[in-house]
């Protein structure tokens, strides 16, 4: 997904989903590679959820993001307390 690709998915998603919490479990940078791992936790139409997500993506020379490539996967939660409940007992949680 290049970077017009990107913000043209994020903006519809940002405006359904005005509540949203990011937890960030790991992340690594190496020269213009990046790595994440996060939880994203959301408000949709009265339900709370968190998305798992694994990020991978590469800079470009000014700074910006170049390519992304993310993982996710959708964990229904019935409150954010849970969300982040459901998000740390997924078995990928550092102890």
């Amino acid at each position: 997904m290049d970077r017009d690709k990107l913000i043209a998915h994020t903006r519809p998603i940002r405006k359904t989903r005005p509540s949203n919490r990011t937890e960030v479990h790991e992340a690594i940078a190496d020269g213009d590679r990046i790595a994440a791992r996060y939880t994203l936790n959301v408000q949709r139409r009265g339900k709370y959820l968190a998305i798992e997500v694994g990020f991978f993506g590469r800079f470009a020379a000014d700074g910006r993001m170049r390519e992304a490539h993310m993982l996710t996967r959708t964990l229904p939660a019935a409150d954010p307390d849970q969300a982040a409940t459901a998000a740390r007992n997924t078995g990928r949680a550092s102890a």
